[in-house]
């Protein structure tokens, strides 16, 4: 064996020693965030915000469940169609998939599988490209991080899940304030920055239902993604709810 072929060869092991593979489907299970382009002859966008919510699907182990507000992988306003996510680790590829359900049974399916770029447990490249080459779609996402102690104080009051959730254009979160406290609700982006103070103020014993019409504080509108709605009593936060807006 010559030197060149030894030395390309130690190159080539040196590299793929770096390369991370996803050990099964549900490693894959998180919050993601990141930026997607399109290419294709009828619609074609670079760098577009997007959210990738992959969660475990209770009635299947091999797959998981899946929101997003990639219109090229995601519709929303199909609530008869069921959106799968699953993970190929012979050959290192993921798939979007649509089933169409009707009272009937399926009655179709649509799959849309990526070959993975470049994957770590924080972040993921995928890229599709369609069987005749003229659409082309890229997703570049890392996992939504939250850097926000949560204090476990003696619960006067408490943070209930919002519902809908996910949600366009508003959702509604329910309080439940056992003993008159000063509480603050707040929502923050998955950065960490806060969007909009939803309320601050005294609150005497009951139940109480906020509203949250997905506008910042300025009553701007905010784009689709993962978003926090935190409870904070005595400059700490005791409670802590995901909510996903969806447009």
């Amino acid at each position: 064996m010559s030197l060149f072929n030894f030395k390309k060869k130690i190159f080539y092991f040196a590299i793929m020693s770096f390369f991370v593979q996803a050990s099964g489907i549900g490693d894959f299970a998180n919050y993601w965030e990141g930026y997607e382009s399109l290419d294709s002859p009828s619609s074609s966008y670079q760098d577009r915000q997007v959210f990738i919510n992959l969660r475990a699907n209770d009635l299947n182990e091999e797959t998981l469940v899946y929101i997003s507000n990639s219109y090229f992988i995601y519709n929303g306003y199909l609530d008869w169609a069921d959106h799968y996510f699953s993970y190929d680790k012979s050959d290192d590829k993921i798939t979007f998939s649509r089933r169409f359900n009707t009272p009937l049974g399926i009655i179709g399916s649509h799959d849309l599988i990526y070959k993975i770029i470049d994957y770590s447990p924080e972040r993921m490249s995928l890229e599709y490209v369609s069987s005749d080459s003229l659409t082309i779609h890229k997703l570049s996402v890392s996992v939504a991080s939250l850097s926000l102690p949560l204090d476990i104080l003696p619960r006067s009051a408490s943070l209930e899940s919002n519902y809908p959730n996910p949600f366009n254009p508003e959702t509604s979160i329910p309080i439940v304030v056992n003993n008159k406290s000063e509480i603050i609700i707040n929502i923050y982006n998955s950065s960490g920055q806060l969007v909009k103070e939803i309320y601050k103020g005294l609150l005497n014993p009951g139940e109480f239902l906020f509203k949250w019409d997905g506008s910042g504080q300025n009553s701007e509108k905010i784009s689709s993604g993962l978003y926090f709605c935190k409870l904070i009593m005595q400059d700490r936060i005791i409670s802590l709810e995901k909510m996903i807006l969806l447009k």
